[in-house]
């Protein structure tokens, strides 16, 4: 078979029809279609329709956290301001990006608390706890990573809303080729962190 016909790359060919069969048999059964499937299901796609974003339990999750209206008002607009990108990788301002775009046309407002963090910053956050990285070894003070909070919420989300905005970040990741982590994930489970996956070798002087 042709490849141009089995795969275009943009979403109508036999692989990404057949990737698209795949995650309508997951939302069917009422779970979380993965980042990567969503990917080769919808290439172009941005924002990927809601009935394959989120299915299952996570609607429950999804409702909880929407609020339309305010992402019409001036609140809203004025928390989009709050973050200095100054500084900050251009790979993660473009996740960042496309993430927010997926998030609004869920009706779910957020915003970043911060993107590039001073190493003074970086110390008292790590003595209220909130942070295990030193000052000088975080991602923060190289413009590598940011902190996603909700805009009415602030950080006091369940740990299955949590998870949704873990899952629509990652798939949206996915989707752009971005290697990025979310720190949701780790041990020391820091569900509004995103960061570049690697950083410490694109940064010559990091701590």
């Amino acid at each position: 078979m042709d490849d141009a016909v089995f795969d275009d790359g943009k979403g109508s060919g036999a692989r990404a029809r057949a990737a698209k069969s795949a995650v309508d048999l997951y939302v069917q059964r009422g779970q979380q279609p993965p980042g990567d499937l969503l990917a080769l299901a919808y290439p172009d796609d941005l924002p990927i329709p809601e009935t394959a974003m989120v299915s299952g339990g996570y609607r429950e999750a999804l409702n909880s956290i929407r609020d339309r209206s305010y992402l019409m008002g001036e609140r809203y607009a004025a928390q989009q301001m709050r973050a200095d990108r100054e500084g900050v990788n251009m790979q993660l301002l473009g996740f960042y990006d496309a993430f927010q775009r997926q998030l609004r046309a869920l009706g779910v407002p957020m915003f970043v608390a911060e993107f590039v963090r001073s190493k003074d910053r970086q110390d008292e956050l790590r003595a209220l706890g909130t942070t295990k990285a030193v000052g000088g070894k975080s991602p923060h003070q190289y413009g590598m990573a940011f902190d996603l909070v909700h805009s009415r919420l602030g950080w006091d989300l369940t740990r299955q809303q949590w998870t949704l905005l873990g899952h629509i970040g990652k798939s949206v990741a996915a989707r752009g080729r971005m290697k990025i982590d979310w720190g949701g994930d780790w041990e020391f489970y820091d569900p509004a962190h995103w960061q570049v996956r690697g950083w410490r070798f694109l940064v010559p002087n990091a701590a």
